[in-house]
């Protein structure tokens, strides 16, 4: 049995070429040792069964512990989080959330996600070269999730903010220096988002607020703190996630013209492209667990007490689970990877997700003829998810 090879998430050169280190290491052994404690599970062939594992539980709710960060506004929320719970009471919580994101509640919100995704191409193109990841990949998710969730326009810009301040806390290392600045910003954002609470029971709606507010479940319904904990948790992630998922789809597509073409001919190839999208270049780096028993994972031992990183970016181009997995292809038919995650705990928001980059890729697909610039896009090191630091592009209309 081969030893273990070592991640270096702390390394700079980890998130610039992250499948450069990745591939040789997942060809020398299934797990990896990681420089900050972690075992690295690379395969997909033992990602996808651990986190099905009942067994694990997650890991989100010890990251702040880890770090020594035991009390506070942080603190506090994070222990509201859905997903930083196990059963039973995720199984509650995931039980009433589910309700508010239902298939036909996003069929309804996708005529809107096109109509702000034409709006905004509409403006760009022709504007010369533009940074697109700071305008259409960044203001898309955002306008889209505040009107979801009741925020005025008027106040997307301070949201954005908080999002912004509360998505360091999902880096692999909180910056010391950062963490009151963090503390106040959730302390004014669960204001806010009481508030929204307050305007929605006052005045409810069809849109997915009022459907959280109002979503019950054998008498139960999610408390007040639960909900202005999945508010901010919804903006943040929905807003991060998707804007570096939509910057990198379009990205790819700007880069691999025959792909572009087949999606140009084939316009209903759009849901299979933005699978392919999330497997080829994931924004996500990784999915903790914690164990609880000793476990066996491909021939070694973990004891309990151990944290588990399945290494996204590593099984999404594993070569035993996709064919030619180095190459992006909006054809391909075998698609279901790791991005959204997998079993009980799989994204809860990954429909709305995959409806905003499905009709803002067809839309920028449809509209403009897209020029990348001639240096690739760097990648931002530490980020709660992978992205680039910019995307400069001319959209041309078509």
């Amino acid at each position: 049995m081969a030893d273990l090879g070592v991640v270096d998430p702390t390394s700079e050169a980890y998130w610039h070429d992250i499948h450069g280190v990745l591939a040789p290491l997942r060809e020398r052994a299934a797990v990896a040792r990681s420089t900050v404690g972690l075992y690295e599970i690379l395969r997909y062939e033992h990602c996808e069964p651990l986190l099905r594992n009942a067994t694990l539980h997650q890991a989100l709710q010890g990251m702040l512990t880890y770090q020594g960060i035991d009390e506070g506004p942080l603190f506090d929320w994070w222990q509201l989080i859905m997903n930083n719970h196990d059963a039973p009471t995720h199984t509650r919580l995931r039980s009433l959330v589910g309700r508010a994101f239902t298939p036909r509640q996003v069929e309804r919100v996708r005529p809107r996600i096109r109509a702000v995704a034409t709006e905004l191409i509409d403006d760009l193109a022709g504007a010369g070269e533009i940074d697109l990841l700071s305008t259409f990949c960044h203001d898309l998710p955002l306008i889209v999730l505040c009107e979801m969730l009741g925020v005025p326009a008027s106040d997307q810009h301070i949201v954005e903010q908080w999002t912004t301040l509360v998505a360091l806390a999902f880096s692999p290392v909180i910056p010391i220096e950062m963490r009151a600045t963090i503390d106040a910003a959730v302390v004014d954002f669960n204001a806010y988002a009481d508030d929204l609470v307050d305007r929605c029971r006052a005045h409810p709606s069809d849109d997915i607020l009022s459907a959280l507010v109002h979503a019950e479940e054998a008498g139960e319904r999610l408390s007040r703190n639960e909900l202005q904990a999945l508010i901010i948790n919804l903006l943040f992630a929905g807003h991060d996630t998707t804007k570096s998922m939509l910057s990198i789809g379009a990205w790819l597509l700007a880069t691999h013209p025959d792909e572009l073409a087949k999606l140009r001919a084939d316009p209903s190839l759009i849901g299979n492209a933005v699978e392919e999208i999330g497997r080829y270049e994931t924004p996500i780096s990784g999915i903790p667990r914690l164990t609880t028993t000793d476990i066996i994972v491909a021939g070694y031992a973990i004891p309990a007490g151990s944290y588990l990183t399945m290494s996204v970016p590593s099984a999404n181009r594993d070569p035993r689970r996709f064919v030619d997995p180095d190459r992006f292809d909006v054809s391909r038919t075998d698609t279901r990877n790791l991005t959204f995650g997998f079993g009980v705990h799989h994204c809860v928001g990954a429909s709305i997700a995959r409806a905003e980059v499905q009709e803002a890729l067809a839309v920028l697909v449809e509209r403009t003829e897209v020029t990348p610039s001639k240096d690739a896009p760097a990648w931002v090191p530490f980020a709660a998810a992978r992205r680039f630091a910019t995307l400069p592009m001319e959209l041309i209309a078509r």
